[in-house]
């Protein structure tokens, strides 16, 4: 019997999942939306002979199916497996959307970047915002490369993407990848009723 069963037995929790939302709604539920820093993720294509792909996070189990993109944040520290660089599996068409290369004529990579290129890697940086909130309640959460919801707990950043998708990450993650009020460069959203 699944943790989920042992809590709800038959009965169905509310899931928070994938679909349309418009601005108003995200709003009304408490969401803001954060712009991204700029900064390098180095990624590659799960290859077919690589998939699918288990990446365990603190709470939750994703599958990166092939042709996923993998994003690796290289941080300081060369570590001997790509694994110990947080891999995040991102869906090909919403990495397509939100990411572009990174093309800084004085860019120098660092030594990790240099590994992680030779890796197969390719540096990139984040475009989109997301809308976020952080978790006040454990929320079930059922994210597109998850086959099952799992139970986020109080304190996760609860984010939506462009594409409706939900996912959840620590406050550690979250706050490196997004200007939040307080941690530098801050500009308030402008509403509209149109789809988020």
């Amino acid at each position: 019997m699944s943790l989920f069963e042992r809590i709800f037995g038959s009965s169905r929790p509310k899931i928070f999942a994938q679909r349309k939302w418009t601005t108003d709604q995200l709003v009304a539920q408490g969401f803001h939306y954060y712009k991204p820093r700029k900064r390098i993720t180095m990624a590659r294509v799960l290859q077919s002979f690589e998939a699918p792909k288990v990446i365990k996070t603190s709470w939750d189990t994703i599958v990166a199916k092939a042709g996923y993109y993998i994003a690796y944040a290289p941080g300081d520290v060369l570590r001997k497996d790509l694994d110990d660089y947080d891999p995040r599996p991102i869906e090909p068409h919403i990495f397509k959307q939100t990411y572009r290369p990174w093309k800084e004529p004085d860019w120098k990579p660092t030594r990790v970047e240099r590994y992680l290129m030779k890796m197969g890697c390719k540096p990139y940086y984040k475009t989109a915002g997301v809308w976020a909130k952080r978790l006040k309640h454990e929320t079930w959460v059922q994210s597109i490369e998850s086959s099952k919801p799992s139970l986020s707990p109080v304190g996760a950043w609860l984010c939506v993407g462009t594409a409706g998708e939900p996912w959840t990450v620590e406050d550690r993650w979250f706050r490196a990848r997004y200007i939040i009020p307080g941690s530098g460069t801050y500009e308030k959203p402008v509403y509209s009723s149109g789809r988020a």
